[in-house]
């Protein structure tokens, strides 16, 4: 939702300015660098473990900003809803739009929100499952 989020701190002007690729690739670098930076600022123990931490989940977090771009790849356009839309930026607005277009049709719209909910629910569900398991290891220690 990053890409979302600054496309309505800069009132939609542009699309290729949060939703280009080449833009999607500068917002997960500043998204790298911000969670790093924050991270860093955590209070750990050990400067290593620190370092560590800080360096996984910005890069966890560079690709879930990335990760937006790919999926309006795969349902751009999105004719379905927007009869005018052509596809996303690669670098800017009049150069090229590109998309696979699931969300030309409203069966496609649907398979494809249904499907990333569904797929989100199962990697939710087997992170609780294993955090439980966790969890109950180190009870009966």
């Amino acid at each position: 939702m990053f890409l979302d989020i600054v496309a309505i701190i800069f009132f939609f002007s542009a699309t290729w300015i949060t939703h280009g690729l080449f833009m999607g690739v500068f917002w997960s670098i500043i998204s790298v660098i911000a969670t790093k930076f924050i991270v860093m600022r955590l209070n750990t123990t050990n400067e290593q473990d620190k370092r560590r931490k800080s360096t996984k989940w910005s890069i966890i977090i560079g690709f879930l900003v990335l990760s937006h771009w790919i999926l309006d790849f795969i349902g751009w356009p999105m004719s379905a809803i927007t009869p005018t839309a052509t596809g996303v930026p690669l670098l800017f607005d009049d150069i090229v739009n590109v998309g696979l277009g699931v969300y030309s049709t409203w069966f496609g719209a649907l398979l494809m929100d249904i499907g990333v909910f569904v797929v989100g629910l199962a990697v939710y569900f087997y992170y609780v499952k294993n955090v439980k398991n966790i969890k109950l290891v180190d009870e009966t220690k």
